[in-house]
């Protein structure tokens, strides 16, 4: 009997502490098992609240998206991930699309080739292929399309601007439109945009690349000349491939010569073919050369260092480096030379050129800067062009300006992917420098 009693007493003891237990360890297991839901739900919220920032213009908006993300309190490595993968594709039908793009208040025609096995899912590279006088984006897309066996392996994108005329403000605004359009609708891999050009579209693709370097990944004019000679400096970091009829009368062949030995000069990645049957042509059997050499070539996303030179303030944004203010010496006009609104010139009426070269010294984790005709510049700094858990000193015309910390921000994130429209090449800081006269 009394051992029945212990007994009883025994599984009363064993009961009570089970059930003790399960108080203790319930909350413990539901918080497991539901922690993956919690993680999926921040995911998710994170990302559409990157989307709404990115895609809003409103302030009051931005501001309430921005302060919810920091509320999530997550790193800024996610905050990147989550503005790379913000953007979302459907499905399209393989082969050539028209479209229409933004010019202004008019819209300006485009045509998109896209493979035959085009999938949202992966990233494409691209093509920006621009036609010459009185020819048409779809001509110059067919052009390519029957001349290469390696066709599948690219997007293709064809503005039509039938003057021909690329270095034009609408010329211009037509191509970056163009860009901005696919860069939504498609998938596209804007480490490998690469531009090709024919006869005026040649003088376009010059310009452009010394306009916006850090847009591209390579270059292919053909046919063309350099309307920017003295500029070139700017392709430090956009290989270029070359081609030219030597038979062609209506652009000679010195074209090509000088743009190839003013790079080969600067040490620059250039080659220079020469066709000796080809008159003014496009080259039908060496498009498949070009493809597989672009596809050698991959955008220079943070560079240690930058050579910029402009001689208008329309352009002023170079990889990591921006102007913000010219020299006080300068007088910004319009209507001079050629009529090209923001060029910048000397009160007495001389045109000049403002300059930067920008350099990372990693071994003492330094910035050094040589600036000419500039009085301010603003610089994008990110994990992979600084370390930025040290102090960071910088340097302007051998004078040191700056030293100390600088801290992420996931705000200075967005709003330089929504200035650069860029949601590869990501700063989470910058700083603005005042560039010290001759004087201090």
């Amino acid at each position: 009997m009394q051992f029945t009693k212990k007994i009883s007493s025994i599984i009363k003891l064993l009961f009570t502490i089970m059930y003790r237990s399960l108080f203790i360890l319930l909350p413990f297991v539901l918080f497991l098992s539901l922690s993956p839901c919690v993680g999926q739900d921040i995911e998710s919220i994170g990302r559409s609240l990157v989307k709404k920032y990115l895609g809003s213009t409103d302030e009051e908006e931005q501001r309430d998206a921005l302060k919810n993300l920091v509320g999530l309190k997550v790193s800024i490595d996610k905050i990147k991930e989550w503005v790379s993968f913000s953007a979302s594709y459907t499905p399209q039908q393989a082969g050539i699309h028209r479209k229409l793009v933004p010019v202004g208040d008019k819209k300006g025609e485009c045509f998109v080739y896209l493979p035959s096995d085009y999938s949202p899912d992966r990233q494409w590279p691209v093509v920006l292929a621009l036609h010459g006088v009185g020819g048409s984006g779809y001509g110059q897309i067919m052009a390519w399309l029957r001349s290469s066996m390696h066709k599948d392996d690219f997007i293709f994108i064809a503005p039509t601007y039938g003057s021909g005329l690329w270095w034009s403000e609408e010329g211009e605004t037509i191509i970056l439109s163009a860009i901005n359009k696919a860069k939504q609708d498609y998938h596209l891999d804007t480490n490998k945009i690469y531009m090709s050009g024919f006869s005026s579209g040649g003088h376009g693709v010059w310009y452009l690349a010394i306009r916006y370097p850090s847009l591209f990944a390579a270059i292919n004019p053909v046919a063309g000349e350099c309307p920017l000679s003295s500029l070139l400096i700017n392709l430090m970091h956009v290989p270029a491939y070359i081609i030219h009829g030597v038979r062609d009368t209506v652009i000679p062949v010195e074209a090509a010569r000088d743009a190839n030995s003013r790079l080969e000069r600067l040490h620059y990645k250039v080659i220079c073919r020469e066709l000796p049957e080809l008159k003014h042509q496009f080259p039908m059997n060496e498009t498949g050369r070009v493809l597989e050499w672009f596809l050698t070539n991959k955008r220079t996303r943070y560079p240690k260092k930058i050579k910029y030179s402009t001689e208008s303030t329309r352009y002023s944004v170079a990889y990591w480096a921006e102007i913000t203010e010219f020299s006080g010496l300068i007088r910004q006009t319009s209507g001079v030379p050629r009529n090209v609104p923001g060029h910048l010139m000397r009160p007495e009426g001389f045109p000049v050129t403002a300059s930067v070269e920008a350099e990372i010294k990693e071994e003492n984790n330094e910035i050094w800067l040589t600036t000419h005709e500039i009085k301010t510049l603003r610089l994008y700094l990110a994990d992979e062009l600084v370390d930025m858990e040290k102090p960071l000193k910088i340097l302007v015309n051998g004078k040191s300006i700056y030293s100390g910390k600088i801290e992420r921000n996931i705000r200075t994130i967005l709003d330089s992917v929504k200035k650069m429209n860029d949601q590869e090449a990501l700063f989470s800081a910058y700083i603005d420098l005042t560039i010290p006269s001759d004087d201090q």
